[in-house]
């Protein structure tokens, strides 16, 4: 409901505005002086107001000019009633800021015209605002952004000018394989770093491109967890997968849903230690809802690893990562769950987490469709 502060020292018009107004669902307020109007202004910051100029101590003119000093009332729209129909007095309004003039008597017609007018001018300029505001939020995200995208890609390229420096003076063979184990390590690094970058400002400009595929589960997963078998043998760690032959298919976007169960798995491998264990399951749940469709599908990836309480509450932020919790020092961006958590909201899932009792999981929740 739209509030309209009406400032009239003529009781009996400014009974007849009120009565009008409110028989239109308005919620309408009165101001019996200049004063009064200002003060009501400032407590319940109308989203119109309606002024005589004509008032005894503090005029029309007072009014709006005190307004407009306030920040909290600048812009309200403003409408000036008035037996003035001088061009001149006409002129002093409108270098004051007033939007509109009604000139005693007018209709009902008139009335509602003008504040209909000012009312669908001021939302415009209020969305306009809206969005200035995004775009210069957005601006400053983007400079931040780019200013820690610099910092973290100097760190590795530092790292490996210094590895290649002191391979040019170690003999000993080694060292020499124990310091090109941490190029390799460190260019891996930089890569994902570069990559995440470059998925962070693709899915910023295409936040609505989807392109959903019918997958077969019980076929296209398995070649998902492939590239990571050898490194799972290599680290002695127990993986364990469960994706039943029931499972329906889904309909996502692959793209995206590879991307997300590549992060989450690729985690899982690194903060899981020597001998520790791993689980991968696929399930459908018809306890909850997403988008109002009664089952959904859940990939759960759960591994033998706490993240602390007060490491979870930032684990999505940009760059964040969490400290000595990779114990195979594999590197990382920083944005890979960023990243996850934007996607899974772009495809229409749920992303949950829960770490306790020395083990961290993982849920994606996606809702079934009946077809692309």
């Amino acid at each position: 409901m739209k509030k309209i502060l009406v400032i009239e020292d003529e009781p009996a018009v400014r009974s007849n505005l009120l009565k009008l107004l409110k028989a239109e669902g308005f919620d309408a307020i009165g101001a019996e002086n200049g004063l009064v109007g200002v003060q009501l202004a400032r407590e319940h910051e109308p989203d119109l107001i309606i002024c005589d100029i004509m008032m005894p101590d503090f005029d029309g003119y007072s009014v709006l000019t005190q307004l407009r000093q306030d920040q909290m009332t600048a812009i309200i729209p403003f409408i000036f009633l008035t037996a003035k129909t001088e061009r001149e007095d006409l002129r002093q309004g409108m270098q004051l800021g007033a939007d509109d003039y009604l000139t005693k008597p007018f209709t009902r017609a008139e009335l509602l015209g003008a504040i209909a007018t000012r009312l669908k001018k001021q939302e415009a300029v209020t969305l306009l605002q809206g969005k200035i505001q995004e775009l210069q939020q957005l601006n400053i995200q983007k400079d931040d952004l780019l200013a820690r995208a610099s910092h973290e890609l100097r760190t590795p390229l530092a790292n490996m000018k210094l590895i290649i420096q002191m391979l040019e003076i170690i003999s000993n063979e080694e060292q020499q394989q124990q310091y090109r184990a941490l190029l390799e390590s460190e260019c891996i690094r930089e890569l994902e770093l570069v990559n995440n970058i470059l998925d962070l400002h693709r899915l910023g400009s295409e936040k609505n491109s989807i392109s959903p595929e019918t997958l077969i589960l019980q076929y296209w997963f398995p070649t998902l967890i492939e590239p990571f078998k050898p490194g799972i043998d290599q680290r002695q760690q127990i993986l364990k997968i469960d994706c039943p032959p029931d499972i329906p298919p889904l309909i996502s976007d692959r793209l995206c849903l590879e991307q997300i169960l590549i992060e989450l798995i690729g985690n899982a491998c690194k903060y899981t230690p020597q001998f520790g264990k791993i689980s991968i399951s696929i399930y459908v749940d018809n306890s909850t809802k997403i988008n109002c469709l009664n089952s959904i599908i859940s990939f759960k990836i759960t591994n033998q690893a706490e993240i602390l309480n007060t490491e979870l509450p930032r684990i999505f932020d940009k760059f964040y990562r969490i400290p000595n919790a990779d114990i195979w020092n594999q590197g990382g961006s920083g944005l890979g769950l960023y990243l996850v958590q934007s996607l899974v909201k772009k495809i229409g899932g749920n992303l949950q987490v829960q770490s306790t009792q020395g083990w961290t999981t993982f849920t994606v929740q996606l809702p079934i469709q009946t077809s692309v």
